[in-house]
């Protein structure tokens, strides 16, 4: 799915802006903190990555009027959905800043999300040593991470990760009338259904085994989904209507939440069900007519 350049360059815009270093990640922050919607912390934060094809992509954070803080959505997480809505699977380097000057290593939690992504540990961080302000440093997200929560005790190896290509979970809706609607090319048609399934499909939940994706329609009939993604730490993990959010904010609908119109979630519910998050979610912040619709697959 193609984003617009506020949160992703290509490779040539990427090459044009340099090398991964204070100096040329300046203009970048800045262009991503409007995106930015810190209504609680009013602290913007920008997430500034570089994927292994060369495009670099960027990341906010998000806080949600009237609901809890863990309903946020950290830079990290939110840079997370744009490498997977734009199919990037690796991170190379990360940055986080709020405003260029000073660079922030990721929270506990954000290195436990990280951690799922394949080759986690040699993504390269740049941080600004907390003594001497004017050295920059890059260092990798091991070292922030040094007693993780090991995903290999639960993952395989062969098993696909955050941002793998093979990831299909083979989820068919439990409705076999429903299931007959689905359309074949269900990641490019604009029924929300289809692209809530086909976002339970990619959804990243090896520890709940409970995948699920949400489909989002605005006023104007434009369709945003997104996906959970989980983390062995379960705090850090992202819900499919937050990753659907970020979709939303990055593909046209900005922050004007009150545009959504209509949602569908489709779930796997064995160990947990997203159905009472999405609705405390949407509730909160879509427009007040808005329809949630709960589909079942297995």
């Amino acid at each position: 799915m193609a984003q617009p350049s506020s949160s992703a360059l290509t490779p040539n815009e990427t090459e044009s802006s340099g090398a991964f270093n204070s100096q040329t990640l300046m203009p970048l922050i800045n262009r991503a903190r409007p995106l930015a919607h810190a209504l609680l912390s009013q602290a913007p934060l920008v997430a500034v990555g570089r994927g292994s094809s060369g495009r670099t992509f960027l990341g906010v954070n998000v806080e949600l009027r009237g609901l809890p803080l863990n309903q946020s959505i950290r830079p990290e997480q939110f840079l997370v959905v744009n490498l997977a809505l734009n199919n990037e699977r690796k991170l190379n380097c990360l940055a986080i800043s709020a405003d260029g000057s000073y660079f922030f290593p990721p929270c506990g939690h954000s290195c436990e999300f990280l951690q799922e992504i394949r080759d986690a540990s040699n993504i390269q961080i740049l941080i600004t040593d907390p003594i001497h302000k004017n050295v920059i440093t890059n260092k990798s997200l091991s070292t922030f991470l040094p007693q993780k929560f090991p995903p290999y005790y639960v993952v395989p190896g062969n098993f696909p990760r955050l941002l793998d290509d093979n990831r299909n979970n083979g989820l068919t809706l439990i409705n076999p009338n429903l299931t007959r609607e689905i359309c074949v090319n269900s990641d490019r048609c604009n029924h929300l259904k289809c692209r809530a399934l086909n976002a339970a499909n990619r959804s990243y939940a090896p520890y709940s085994g409970c995948p699920s994706g949400v489909a989002l329609m605005d006023s104007q009939g434009k369709v945003y989904s997104g996906w959970r993604m989980e983390s062995m730490a379960f705090n850090p993990s992202l819900g499919p209507v937050q990753a659907a959010l970020v979709d939303f904010m990055t593909n046209g609908g900005g922050k004007d939440f009150k545009k959504i119109v209509q949602a569908v979630l489709v779930e796997r519910v064995a160990l947990l069900s997203q159905e009472a998050t999405a609705k405390m979610i949407l509730e909160e912040i879509a427009h007040h007519n808005c329809v949630l619709s709960v589909l079942h697959c297995h």
